[in-house]
């Protein structure tokens, strides 16, 4: 079909939007959510979960984060995506290859070629779009093998992209100039040979073409050589690499300056033959711009998402813990069931610094969690080091990876999607009896209770300790009645033990649209630590005695040396 019959120009498939429609709305979304507490994105570590993905681009990824995406289609649309590059093993080494190739000729400016003025700037450009071709047979090979395994609108799409490409007839135009182009080069011209006029003092003084050859110029013996072997074999003797004999490594770049301009000369003087190629390299540029080419590299942060996604979860499975396709339940019915859930950014740190070993399987240690009628707000105490802020995090972790369209870490997963993620974490450094930094609690607050709803998310660690602990109690448990009136999904890990104590007599309260439970740690009778998170209500004279531990003081220690004393 002739370039001018189609109707739309070629493009590239767009892996994270169905349509151009979605991404608009998305856009929308994300400009509307601009005056709303962003505070998760470092309270979560996201740049971290970014940067398990990719090492190029995380802040397109931590924008994808940002958008909190709750339509059910554009999240499958990406998710199947996903899929097909777990399940077709052969398809992430493809895209890296087309990738590397593309990315390459971004760098050497494709798409802004000019008309070469050496044959070095002639065999790049030749290079270039011999690149591209490459590029559209490997993907139709693929394709071809591969089209039945896929199962992806997004994977489809972008292999459409190259097959329009493949079946263009300015494509094989394209792929059958080069080749001509490319003989041309090779076969016609392998060598000249130079006159050299020198003064008196022999002073080169002028210089010209006398002769070409299709052949590599081979010195001849002179009489004196053939006198001299006496009819045996002349020894072959071929003509220096310029590069090596004029490169001086004082002065970098030398030899490679007189190869250029030798070069450059060369390409002048032979106008009758290089004028030839030079028309015919216009001609293949102009078939490469009527096929509407648009840069790969505009979607390479994408493809390396994906890759990076697959990678992940091929690396948390082979180590025993599951990342799975979360199912999207509707908005309306505020819920999340989650089975084998386990913090992201903590497997990433033990995976890291060798603290985890494929059989040990109390290093990541995996829970549950449901938000349903039953309950939607939570009081999660227990022992300090139990694992309560890891706990938290990997819930909200959970969360924006499935409205971003990824799997999470988790054995299961049924969840709505949340209008916004409110985080409330404060530093260790700012915690203790300080009333400035409870003036500035209760006003991070205020503006939280302003905008949230009963569709947001909100994560709460260790908050309202900067003050007396009858007023602590006191604030947070008037805090978490006004989450729950709104419908609030939550969880607030604490020590303050008489929150969750007073769960029940909560939620005899008949303004509440979100139920209270408590949840705890546990922890053995040693004192070690389980990192398992279970209903129940806490022990509170455990949690003095680890507040105690925290700082230092066993009282162990303290009736060890008070005998002394006294003996």
């Amino acid at each position: 079909m002739k370039h001018d019959e189609i109707e739309q120009p070629n493009r590239v498939a767009d892996l994270f939007y169905p349509d151009e429609a979605a991404r608009e709305r998305m856009k929308k979304r994300r400009f509307a959510r601009e005056g709303l507490p962003k505070d998760y994105l470092k309270d979560l570590e996201l740049e971290k979960v970014a940067d398990m993905f990719t090492r190029e681009d995380q802040l397109k990824l931590i924008r994808l984060f940002e958008e909190l995406c709750d339509e059910p289609e554009i999240i499958a649309y990406r998710q199947d995506i996903l899929e097909d590059f777990l399940n077709i093993p052969r398809l992430a080494p493809t895209i890296k290859k087309l990738v590397d190739i593309m990315v390459e000729n971004d760098r050497g400016n494709i798409y802004q070629l000019s008309e070469p003025d050496s044959f070095s700037s002639l065999s790049d450009a030749i290079r270039a779009f011999d690149a591209y071709v490459e590029c559209v047979e490997l993907m139709h090979r693929f394709y071809d093998e591969h089209k039945g395994e896929i199962g992806s609108a997004g994977v489809h799409k972008l292999f459409d992209y190259f097959e329009k490409g493949y079946a263009d007839e300015d494509f094989n135009n394209m792929k059958r100039d080069l080749s001509e182009l490319e003989t041309a080069l090779k076969n016609h011209i392998r060598s000249v040979t130079v006159a050299v006029n020198l003064d008196e003092n022999l002073v080169p003084v002028a210089a010209g073409i006398v002769d070409m050859s299709s052949e590599k110029y081979i010195l001849k013996p002179s009489l004196l050589d053939r006198i001299l072997y006496r009819g045996a074999k002349f020894p072959e003797k071929t003509v220096e690499n310029m590069h090596k004999k004029f490169r001086n490594d004082d002065e970098i770049g030398a030899g490679e300056l007189l190869v250029n301009t030798v070069d450059e000369t060369l390409f002048r003087e032979l106008d009758s033959f290089t004028r030839k190629l030079v028309k015919k390299l216009t001609k293949v540029m102009a078939e490469y711009q009527k096929l509407g080419v648009k840069d790969i590299f505009s979607i390479n942060y994408q493809l390396q998402f994906y890759m990076g996604a697959a990678a992940l979860i091929e690396s948390a499975r082979s180590k025993g813990l599951d990342m799975c396709r979360p199912e999207i339940l509707p908005v309306g019915e505020r819920k999340a069931e989650i089975t084998g859930l386990f913090d992201l950014v903590y497997y990433h740190e033990a995976s890291v610094y060798n603290l985890r070993a494929k059989e040990d399987k109390k290093s990541v240690v995996t829970n549950d969690i449901s938000f349903d009628d039953e309950g939607r707000f939570f009081i999660l105490t227990g022992a300090n080091n139990g694992g309560k802020t890891t706990f938290v995090r990997g819930l909200g972790i959970c969360q924006v990876l499935a409205q971003a369209g990824f799997y999470v870490p988790a054995k299961s997963c049924r969840i709505s999607p949340v209008d916004a993620v409110y985080t409330h974490f404060p530093r260790e450094e700012e915690t203790g009896i300080n009333t400035s930094r409870f003036t500035t609690e209760v006003k991070e607050f205020r503006t939280i209770s302003d905008t949230i709803t009963n569709h947001s998310l909100l994560l709460m660690n260790e908050s309202i300790q900067s003050t007396t602990p009858v007023e602590c109690v006191e604030i947070a448990s008037r805090l978490v009645r006004i989450f729950c009136i709104l419908g609030v999904r939550g969880i607030f890990a604490t020590h303050l033990t008489d929150i969750a104590l007073g769960a029940k007599r909560l939620n005899t309260d008949p303004e509440l649209h979100s139920r209270v439970q408590s949840l705890t740690v546990t922890v053995g009778d040693n004192g070690e630590r389980r990192y398992k998170v279970v209903k129940g209500l806490p022990d509170k004279n455990v949690y003095a005695g680890e507040i105690f531990e925290k700082f230092g003081i066993s009282e162990a220690d303290i009736l060890s040396r008070a005998k002394a004393f006294f003996e």
